[in-house]
């Protein structure tokens, strides 16, 4: 599983960066957001799959950061092509900062629940 995360994250990152190429209209920092996007969430994945939290946790985060992917991936293509004053990207820094709140509260929650069984 943890190799098959690493694989498709780069096999979308690679896509991603032959899009920009291919597009016209696909403007670098749309690239750069994208690709960081799928970076973020395959790196998120990948502790979730190494840390020892509960099972459930694990099913459930494995189904849940790829749909919060996809609405930062739509959110990072879709976004104006400047930094500044950019709603799109502080959306998706929101969405990614959630995702790591919720991995960091399983992993406290699972290491406080082994420590009272």
């Amino acid at each position: 599983m943890k190799n098959l995360s690493i694989i498709i994250s780069a096999i979308l990152i690679l896509v991603n960066v032959l899009a920009g190429i291919i597009l016209k209209d696909y403007m670098k920092e749309n690239i750069i957001m994208s690709s960081c996007v799928i970076l973020l969430n395959a790196i998120l994945l990948l502790i979730v799959a190494n840390s020892k939290m509960k099972d459930a946790f694990k099913v459930s985060y494995h189904l849940l950061f790829p749909v919060f992917c996809i609405i930062e991936f739509i959110l990072a293509i879709i976004a104006p092509n400047t930094w500044e004053n950019n709603y799109y990207l502080v959306s998706i820094i929101g969405f990614i900062a959630f995702q790591a709140i919720l991995l960091f509260a399983a992993i406290i929650v699972t290491q406080h629940n082994m420590q009272y069984d």
